[in-house]
């Protein structure tokens, strides 16, 4: 039984009080759910002040040391703050957790199956490997080689705007960047393309997603992954996360232009699924859809300069059933002439297409029309 206040010393009426103290506080306290709070004022009071604490004072402390480490616990397991106060809404971190994950990366799985009416690419198509699927039913009408390794070359750069777009607000794509000597080296060592910017020329960041597509200039994939990611190797690194999250098997990125290398591969399936979901992106689709783009002004260029997407220029007069959307080339000497390309049919049913190892730039384009105009009537 504890003592009366009248019979204790000066000393045990003072710490006395600071109990009664703690303990009207932790009680407060764990009303309002700030537990961690309460932890620190029990430490301090403890250590610093309180000597004999009594069976209350112990088994407090206790409960809310274990307490603290449960949710201490819980946090580093689910990488998810612990929500304390309780006027918080305890699902608002899931979610904003949840929002995060969704502007980061392409929502969903994206896939296409095989059904009992696919056909095998044949006729007139020169290309080694192609694909061509109904991206409104997600089913592949034709194939041929479609899940073997290819070198995807500069059709690399859909992936390389979608990671872009995906890890970028819409005010950052106004903001000005200064072409490097970093990023042009980087691109004339390789032997890419260049997008028309030089060194110093100041263009905005979505003047770089252009320069990427549409003349597929090295240079402009460069500077945009520099600018997303700090640095083109951590850009590679969220390449490669996204094609996880797309549920790729088959693909693997060492670089946001397209050069070779044995680790840099893909297949004309998954080259195809990387577009379907380019197409869901607003931004990627409106740059991979445009034909004629003019830059803003520069201080180089004072009234921009013009850049042109090669492929859907020269095929927009083909009779192919359709309107051809989008499209992205791509040629090293270990790749032959590749493409991806989206076509519109006169029944508004969208379709992808994917080919790669042509005989030349023409004859690539000649494979698309072959392989819409047979396959999707």
């Amino acid at each position: 039984m504890a003592k009366s206040t009248r019979h204790m010393t000066n000393e045990e009426r003072r710490a006395y009080r600071k109990r009664r103290k703690l303990i009207r506080r932790i009680q407060v306290y764990s009303e309002l759910g700030a537990i961690s709070l309460a932890i620190v004022i029990i430490g301090g009071l403890i250590v610093s002040h309180i000597k004999g604490t009594d069976d209350t004072m112990r088994v407090a402390a206790e409960e809310s040391v274990t307490e603290s480490a449960s949710d201490a616990s819980e946090e580093k397991s689910t990488g998810l703050k612990v929500s304390t106060g309780a006027s918080e809404d305890p699902n608002q971190e899931t979610e904003t957790e949840t929002e995060s994950e969704e502007t980061s990366s392409s929502s969903g799985v994206y896939s296409a199956a095989e059904t009992s009416s696919t056909i095998s690419i044949g006729g007139d198509v020169v290309s080694e490997y192609a694909i061509l699927i109904n991206n409104d039913t997600k089913e592949i009408v034709g194939t041929r080689n479609s899940y073997e390794k290819i070198v995807p070359a500069s059709m690399t750069k859909v992936m390389t705007v979608l990671v872009a777009a995906n890890n970028l607000t819409e005010e950052q794509l106004n903001e000005t960047v200064t072409m490097s000597h970093e990023a042009i080296d980087y691109s004339y060592a390789g032997g890419g393309s260049t997008s028309g910017f030089v060194e110093d020329e100041e263009v905005t960041v979505k003047d770089l997603f252009y320069g990427t597509i549409l003349p597929s200039g090295g240079d402009a994939a460069a500077q945009l992954a520099m600018y997303v990611a700090g640095d083109v190797d951590s850009f590679v690194t969220m390449m490669n996360e996204e094609v996880s999250a797309l549920g790729l098997t088959g693909t693997h990125f060492t670089n946001p232009v397209g050069f070779h290398s044995d680790e840099h591969y893909s297949t004309p399936y998954d080259m195809s699924i990387i577009m379907m979901a380019a197409l869901d992106n607003e931004l990627c689709k409106e740059v991979l859809t445009t034909k004629v783009y003019n830059s803003t002004a520069t201080n180089v260029n004072p009234e921009g300069i013009t850049i042109s997407n090669w492929f859907l220029r020269r095929i927009e007069d083909k009779d192919i059933g359709g309107t051809i959307e989008g499209a992205k080339t791509g040629y090293v000497d270990e790749s032959g002439n590749c493409a991806v390309s989206s076509m519109i049919a006169d029944d508004g049913t969208e379709y992808i297409c994917c080919t790669a190892k042509s005989s030349s730039s023409w004859r690539c384009i000649y494979d698309h029309v072959d392989i819409y105009k047979a396959y999707t009537q």
